[in-house]
């Protein structure tokens, strides 16, 4: 017998009870009764909202409504219901919504519709209730239920990304970013920019490459509404044969720079092309022959146009008149400049003292070169802080060089970062700190070193979700680079995820051994989950001697001694703690002198070493105040007090810039009317070069004023705009018998497109078919 087969579009519901499994096996009569409970509750609640129950799962269930609406506030109830107890009795559900096809037989129900809730439903965490795009839009004037978007996914077995929010109805749990399964489909606004190929005969010209690379973008990032990967992410994928479209997902961008650069004596080649990721499109290239004497003009000359392509393909963002300014006068400092940058990125002491000299020759030809003076202050601080020059005398020559950039430039952005740091390790003024990375990050948004600090601010004064978004936000820029992942390692630490603060941990040592930072850390785990004889012997067994730093190695081995009730060490070395504590360069010995003291539960005495550091300016407290080992302490009065001394009560926020008009109403009709009428009449569209800045001359407004005329006000991106004229133009001409002898493609070429696969694009965007198809529909009637 045949099995009868119903298909209906129906608004779906799956659920799941997170760990149910693990709890059968722990205790089988508590798991029944989870599941009593569950079903209880979830059979009232579809009686009362019209749901219809299709199937139970040993753990969760599958069920469909008429309504999105019923569908949704059936979920509000169940998850407010089986959440409200707060205790060991609430069930962990997670639930997911969609609206799609379903197919219902005799046997089984199956479909779009039903895989895509459950995918949604499979990313959540419990407490939370997760929706697709159509069920929002069911929910539009729905005032009772709230919503937040978080993206747009990916999932197995669907072809295009869907939109997924979450109810933030109170009670509601509204998942971050951090904690999302699914894997998110980048916005049309990101970029990422590839090292440029070396295609001269010398190849002493890499560092040139890397050089124009990093100031384009360096440029990109100016623009505040642009999301560009930062340098070390990029560079990851240098000379390694790995498809676009891999890379592109590995970033999570949507559009890829690739280039090259030739130089032959005193002439430079560069070209570029832009890459649509999702189908390995190349939609733009180009191609400059220019002096080499005239480099700061070609980067910004080129950097305009991508940024200008990027902005008709994707919508609207503003852009500067320049993005690149004119460093020097002098190419040969710029060029030492360049070699210096070349070895500081390589991230050792030993190329490090290569690229200081090279600053300092550049210096002397350029003594006002901002970008050397901003160089030379980051090699002097990474060599303080990773101790291989003395302390106080590099941050004194960092200091001085940064100060005298900012006095040349005060929006330069390295130079606030590198004052920043200053303040932070050397003036032991964390608000200073603070407000001036905040800065940096106002004027150039893309900064990445800057957002890592200022997650790294944040969180060692407990505040812990606004580090985490901080943190959320280098990783998207920068998701490859060994210093986000320690940052990211260190924030879990700092929230007690000691497990997975190891697993990033053990990553970020296996791209760098002489990650010093990361070892201290990584032995601060091993203390908090009680392997105090894995952290004594890690300095000796793990460590590579030239980067040991022995009060770290001092102050672990002591927490180790204090966290095994060991008497004997713990005093043995408390007492050398406090002899190094006494020396003036015992700013480090001092901060573990506070750890010790709070981990034996000897308060007045770690009180008595938090004022000591704070007279003696010694900034390493400030990572150990808020530390996880600490934790007995933060119950007396009198820390509250020194938090509030050492990181202030009200924290400053972010500046965020807001959504303007460029154009008052009068205006916008006036500018609509006239492009309008000038596409009519003049036809501009017909030229496959015009670009928004010369249509924008054409009717006499500025691009950024057009570019938001076009997206903000008519909806639509330049492409968009500009290929509906051309597809409205091919429609014409097919009809045209005096160009019936014309191919299809001829026909798209003279009504303006110069690609056949744009014109295949936006012809069936336009129209719902192909050119084909639609003239084939001409021809019968």
């Amino acid at each position: 017998m045949e099995d009868k087969k119903v298909r209906q579009l129906a608004a779906v519901m799956f659920t799941d009870i997170v760990g149910y499994t693990a709890l059968m096996q722990q205790d089988e009569t508590k798991a029944l009764k989870v599941r009593k409970k569950h079903r209880s509750v979830f059979q009232k609640q579809h009686e009362l909202h019209h749901g219809k129950i299709i199937q139970y799962y040993g753990d969760g269930t599958l069920s469909v409504f008429k309504s999105a609406i019923e569908a949704t506030n059936c979920a509000i109830a169940i998850q407010k219901l089986l959440q409200e107890e707060d205790g060991t009795d609430a069930i962990p559900l997670r639930i997911g919504l969609h609206i799609g096809d379903i197919v219902f037989s005799e046997t089984e129900v199956y479909g779009d519709g039903v895989n895509i809730a459950s995918r949604i439903e499979s990313m959540g965490i419990s407490g939370a209730i997760l929706v697709s795009g159509k069920v929002k839009d069911e929910l539009k004037n729905q005032p009772s239920i709230s919503t937040n978007f978080l993206g747009n996914f990916e999932f197995k077995n669907v072809s295009d990304p869907i939109q997924v929010f979450a109810i933030s109805n109170d009670g509601i749990k509204i998942p971050k970013k951090s904690q999302l399964k699914g894997k998110q489909q980048p916005g049309g606004k990101t970029i990422a920019v590839l090292p440029f190929a070396n295609m001269s005969t010398s190849q002493d010209n890499e560092f040139f490459c890397d050089g124009i690379t990093e100031e384009i973008i360096n440029a990109l990032a100016k623009i505040k509404q642009l999301k560009v990967t930062s340098r070390t992410s990029s560079f990851f994928f240098k000379n390694k044969n790995i498809p676009i479209t891999q890379i592109a997902k590995e970033l999570n961008v949507s559009t890829i720079l690739e280039g090259s650069v030739r130089i032959a004596g005193q002439m430079i080649r560069i070209t570029a092309q832009l890459i649509q990721a999702e189908d390995d499109f190349h939609f733009w290239s180009e191609t400059w022959d220019r002096k080499l004497e005239n480099i700061f003009e070609i980067q910004d000359e080129i950097s305009l146009a991508i940024a200008d392509k990027l902005r008709e393909q994707f919508g609207h963002f503003e852009i500067q008149e320049h993005l690149i300014e004119r460093q020097t006068d002098n190419f040969d400092a710029y060029e030492l400049s360049l070699k210096a940058k070349f070895h500081f990125n390589k991230w050792n002491a030993d190329d490090m003292q290569i690229a200081i000299p090279l600053y300092e020759k550049a210096l002397e030809l350029d003594p006002d070169h901002t970008t050397s003076l901003v160089g030379l202050a980051d090699c002097y601080g990474f060599m303080a802080t990773t101790g291989f020059w003395p302390f106080e005398e590099a941050w004194g020559k960092a200091e001085q060089l940064t100060k005298k950039a900012l006095e040349l430039n005060p929006r330069l952005t390295g130079g606030l970062y590198q004052l920043a740091n200053f303040s932070f390790f050397i003036s032991f003024d964390y608000k200073k700190a603070l407000d001036l990375t905040l800065k940096a990050l106002e004027i150039q948004p893309n900064y990445v070193d800057a957002r890592q600090f200022l997650s790294f601010l944040y969180i060692i004064a407990g505040k812990k979700d606004a580090a985490e978004k901080q943190l959320e936000i280098a990783l998207g820029i920068d998701p490859l680079s060994p210093e986000t992942l320690f940052f990211n390692a260190y924030f879990h630490y700092m929230i007690e995820d000691f497990e997975k603060s190891l697993e990033l941990l053990d990553k970020c040592l296996a791209q760098n051994e002489k990650n010093i930072p990361a070892h201290s850390i990584k032995c601060y785990c091993m203390l908090k989950l009680g392997q105090y004889d894995e952290a004594l012997n890690y300095y000796e067994k793990k460590v590579p001697e030239d980067i040991v730093v022995q009060a770290d190695k001092l102050g672990i081995t002591a927490l180790a001694y204090a966290f095994k009730k060991d008497t004997t060490n713990t005093k043995k070395y408390l007492d050398i703690l406090l002899q190094k504590a006494a020396k003036p360069e015992g700013f480090r010995e001092q901060s573990f002198l506070f750890l010790m003291y709070a981990v034996t539960g000897d308060f007045d005495k770690a009180f008595d070493w938090i004022k000591e550091a704070l007279e003696n300016k010694a900034s390493f407290l400030f990572f150990h105040f808020a530390d996880p080992m600490v934790k007995p302490i933060k119950n007396d009065p009198r820390y509250f007090q020194f938090q509030h001394l050492i990181f202030g009560e009200d924290f400053p926020n972010e500046k965020k810039g807001l959504k303007k008009a460029l154009l008052d109403k009068t205006t916008t009709a006036e500018f609509t009317n006239k492009l309008i009428k000038h596409i009519k009449e003049q036809q501009p569209f017909l030229d496959s070069n015009l670009t928004l800045r010369t249509l924008a001359s054409q009717i006499e407004i500025h691009p950024n004023q057009l570019s938001w005329l076009l997206n903000e006000s008519m909806g639509k991106n330049f492409s968009e705009f500009i290929n509906h004229y051309r597809v409205e133009k091919f429609k014409a001409l097919s009809k045209d018998p005096d160009k019936s002898h014309i191919t299809l493609i001829g026909l798209a070429y003279e009504s303006g497109f110069n690609s056949k696969t744009v014109f295949n694009t936006y012809f069936k965007k336009e129209t719902g078919l192909t050119p084909k198809q639609f003239l084939k529909l001409q021809e019968k009637k």
